[in-house]
């Protein structure tokens, strides 16, 4: 019959790779589809070959070569598979072999719904699953499992031309599960044309019409200005501390804020700050033999404004000698008491690396930065142990 081109039916982008069944057992449906698809659709026939246990096969191609046949023939376009075999397998298999071997996903994988329980295959002596392409048995095995992950990366769409039971189409999608990291969804026939008519060919036609040739364009994301790295490093919450030293010169108290301060190592016990290469206090505390670390309190917000000024030396005269008689902020939540250790380059910040001397820990609790304003953290319930039935997360 002559593809005969209809006007409410757009050509697909890409290509599509279609896996006929033997020529007596292929569906009228799937004739009439590729009629409505008709010459604007180019269509590469992919035919399986059969496996020697299993004369009623059709001759073919294996499964390798069919995917490197398709693969000369796809070159970059996007490609969808549509397998007329009952279950899917061949298209299962092709698609897995195109991926092993280095080609892009399909699109989308379109297979002919399948028996869900077993089935007797022609020339089979006994009864297998056809819907499953990895089935252990010898003498169903016509496809192979190629090498690489078992699962597709594309939707799958179940053609049915007849209407499943609900126990049928829940085994399908169980199978497909397994098989495809992505939506399966069933296309059913029907009842007035029995899944065999021009209005199902059409849906079909219309479905496979509707693949995407390409993966959708990532959102173009903003570029990292420094108003970007800022508002983004506000959403990171952070403790908030004052590091405090003598000035080697003339032996003042000096600090400044620092909500850039981490655990670096445990053995041996190292901690990092990251002093701003612009500020008054970089070369005093980079030079520095010691320092100490005061991790304020929630009640201590107004401190760490105070230390966060340019002009901050009244706030540094009233600083008491405390571990290492070095000044140091009473009430916080803990302190370190560190020898410099290193200091390297941070793009507009140094890096001071102190190692640990001793510390003390005092039972408050411990101011957070959070967004450009001042926080205290709140104790958050355990999460529930996991189950195997639903569950939500509010």
């Amino acid at each position: 019959m002559k593809p005969q081109r209809t006007e409410d039916v757009e050509p697909p982008a890409g290509k599509l790779l279609w896996i006929p069944c033997r020529d007596e057992q292929v569906p009228h449906i799937c004739r009439r589809v590729l009629d409505v698809l008709g010459p604007g659709t180019e269509i590469l026939t992919m035919t399986p070959s059969g496996h020697r246990h299993e004369p009623h096969m059709i001759p073919g191609e294996d499964i390798g070569g069919l995917a490197a046949r398709a693969a000369r023939r796809l070159g970059e376009a996007g490609y969808a598979i549509y397998d007329c075999g009952p279950g899917g397998a061949a298209g299962y298999a092709l698609a897995r072999a195109l991926v092993a071997a280095g080609h892009r996903s399909p699109r989308h994988l379109f297979v002919s719904a399948g028996p869900s329980a077993e089935c007797r295959c022609p020339g089979a002596d006994r009864a297998v699953d056809v819907t499953d392409p990895c089935e252990p048995h010898d003498s169903y095995r016509p496809y192979g499992c190629p090498a690489g992950p078992s699962r597709l990366r594309c939707p799958v769409t179940v053609i049915a031309c007849h209407e499943e039971s609900a126990a049928c189409e829940r085994r399908t999608d169980e199978l497909w599960a397994e098989r495809a990291a992505a939506p399966v969804t069933h296309l059913r026939g029907d009842t007035a044309d029995k899944g065999h008519g021009e209005p199902h060919a059409r849906r079909i036609a219309g479905r496979i019409c509707t693949v995407p040739a390409e993966d959708p364009a990532p959102p173009s994301a903003p570029p990292v200005t420094g108003e970007v790295f800022r508002e983004a490093m506000a959403r990171v919450a952070a403790p908030v501390s004052v590091v405090t030293t003598l000035c080697r010169e003339d032996g003042r108290p000096r600090a400044f804020t620092a909500s850039a301060m981490c655990s670096l190592s445990e053995e041996p016990p190292l901690l990092l700050i990251c002093v701003n290469r612009a500020g008054r206090a970089h070369d005093v505390f980079t030079t520095a033999d010691r320092f100490l670390v005061n991790v304020l309190t929630q009640e201590q917000a107004h401190v760490a404004k105070a230390f966060a000024r340019h002009e901050r030396a009244e706030a540094e005269a009233e600083l008491a000698p405390l571990e290492g008689g070095l000044p140091g902020l009473s009430g916080v939540a803990a302190r370190f008491l560190c020898t410099r250790e290193d200091v390297l380059p941070g793009g507009d910040h140094s890096i001071l690396i102190g190692r640990l001397e001793s510390v003390t820990l005092l039972d408050e609790t411990p101011l957070i930065h959070y967004r450009r304003n001042w926080h205290r953290p709140v104790a958050v319930p355990a999460m529930p142990s996991i189950t195997t039935g639903p569950s939500m997360i509010s």
